[in-house]
């Protein structure tokens, strides 16, 4: 009888193709020498067992060949795990920034002190090819308070205005949404409803602003007493519909960060919990509460949490939709993403900067938790320390919150890891992809000098320093910093890129230094 390892190599190798999984592949390799010889020298298979490592997905808008695909998967992969840019460019900002700013698909846009203008460096692949600044074509001159991309799935940029008017004598702000098409800068030709006003008010709220699909979830927090309550609005942006309106106690919502495509995580401030809440769809009722209420741990007596922010790039796709707008070979998982959590806690006299790092794929099986999910917020110790890894990072400044992509988060040291460097310092890099700390571990027991150090296991955070129970976390991690030192202050990052950024005394960019890891 004929066996599945008599038929020809490439026939074998076209049915190991159809496997639903990476490990189902991997388990086949260890079946026979034939289907490890097979396995192994097939570029196919090798750049799928890749990207299942790197905690990605292939692009097929993008018209490369596997093998070519491969290659540049490896060398971004081992360029990030040794912490060494393939290129490092330097640009200097020829116009005065102001404080708004976004990088997401190889765009780093920043706006200037007018407030009118968006300033933007499309970033490069290659060393010869040196970015230049150019200006978002919207025509529009009304203040923008903030936006929100969505460029590889849409090419959608939505802009938040706020224009004086007059209610009588009074004078207030007319808060706006619109949606343009970034790529020309008119309105985007599937929004039915280009512009959409928010809200009248009496200052400028302060904005964050997510697009997944067809939703667009916009927070708008005024701090400024009397303060007026939190909004999350959740829009169908390509109809102009509000399916989902969330009123909040002034100052508690401040963040959004979309899980799936239509599950949002909505840190509260007031109640110090993580809410996640169920998007519904067009006709359907607004649910009155979330569907999971997670508790952050309890402070101290003495202090007072005084703002949240957060972050997780890159974002879920849309139902059925697919990132038409890109040409790159592939890109990271939103699933396996690392979400970053940041606390201001308020410890008279100072202030404290306590960070929580969690898997958007972790907070998305506690829905299915049954033993947590009873309907009532649940404690800290119940959930936390087995899929987060927390870090009191004291004194470091938050200005900057675009510091993860994918499973990465970077930032500089503090003040005692520096060191004597006459101001520069190396960039730190730390990555929660386990397979990477795997890999990490494996070259720590060769070498144990190694540009790396691995956390795993339980860690005790905080010894009732700021918070009234005690912090454990588990979520392992590989810790890399760069060879060579920078005279920064802040970094930012995307999937290709460490921006570093450099300021004058007022705190302005003056300068933009790009590390390329491919």
């Amino acid at each position: 009888m004929t066996q599945l390892s008599d038929l020809p190599p490439e026939l074998i190798a076209t049915i190991l193709s159809v496997l639903p999984s990476v490990k189902d592949l991997a388990a086949c390799s260890s079946v026979s020498r034939t289907f490890h010889t097979i396995i192994s020298t097939s570029v196919l298979h090798q750049y799928n067992i890749e990207l299942y490592k790197a905690c990605a997905k292939d692009n097929n808008n993008c018209s490369l060949s596997s093998s070519e695909k491969l290659d540049q998967l490896r060398s971004r992969e081992k360029s990030w795990s040794e912490c060494t840019p393939l290129f490092h460019q330097k640009i200097p900002v020829n116009f005065n920034p102001g404080s708004v700013y976004d990088l997401s698909g190889d765009v780093y846009l920043l706006g200037d002190h007018t407030r009118q203008l968006l300033h933007f460096l499309r970033l490069s692949n290659t060393p010869e090819h040196v970015p230049q600044w150019a200006v978002f074509p919207s025509g529009d001159t009304r203040p923008i308070v903030d936006f929100g991309l969505n460029l590889l799935e849409h090419d959608i940029i939505a802009v938040v205005t706020a224009t004086e008017i007059y209610i009588g004598a009074l004078q207030a702000l007319s808060i706006e949404l619109s949606f343009r098409q970034f790529s020309t800068g008119n309105f985007h030709p599937l929004a039915k409803v280009p512009s959409i006003p928010i809200a009248i008010s009496q200052e400028a709220p302060s904005i964050n602003l997510e697009i997944v699909g067809s939703y667009l979830a916009l927070v708008t927090t005024f701090w400024r007493p009397p303060g007026e309550r939190s909004r999350v609005y959740v829009y169908e942006w390509q109809t102009g519909e509000l399916v989902m309106d969330i009123s909040g106690d002034p100052y508690s919502y401040s963040g959004v960060i979309f899980l799936s495509h239509d599950i949002i995580m909505l840190p509260n401030i007031e109640s110090s919990a993580l809410e996640l809440w169920k998007i519904p769809r067009s006709g359907e009722d607004q649910p009155s509460s979330p569907l999971l209420k997670l508790s952050l741990p309890r402070l101290q007596p003495q202090n007072i949490l005084r703002f949240m922010s957060c972050r997780a790039e890159p974002n879920p796709v849309g139902f059925n939709n697919e990132l038409k707008h890109s040409s790159q070979p592939f890109h990271y998982d939103p699933l396996e993403s690392i979400i970053l959590l940041h606390l201001r806690v308020q410890n008279i006299p100072n202030s404290s900067l306590f960070t929580i790092f969690i898997h958007r794929r972790s907070l998305l099986e506690l829905l299915s938790n049954q033993a947590i999910n009873n309907g009532k917020p649940v404690p800290w110790a119940d959930w936390a320390p087995p899929i987060t890894f927390c870090v009191d990072l004291i004194g470091l400044p938050s200005r900057w919150v675009t510091t993860t992509s994918n499973t990465r988060y970077t930032r500089l040291p503090g003040a005692m890891e520096a060191g004597d460097g006459y101001g520069e310092s190396h960039i730190v890099v730390i990555d929660f992809n386990p397979h990477n700390v795997r890999k990490a571990e494996r070259e720590l027991e060769k070498d144990p000098n190694v540009r790396k150090a691995v956390s795993r296991g339980r860690r005790v955070v905080d010894p009732q320093r700021l918070f009234a129970e005690e912090i454990t976390s588990n979520l392992p991690c590989v810790i890399t910093t760069t060879p060579e030192r920078y005279r920064l202050d802040g970094v930012l990052m995307d999937e290709s890129n460490i921006l570093g950024l450099r300021t004058d005394a007022r705190g302005r960019i003056r300068s933009v230094e790009v590390l390329h890891f491919g």
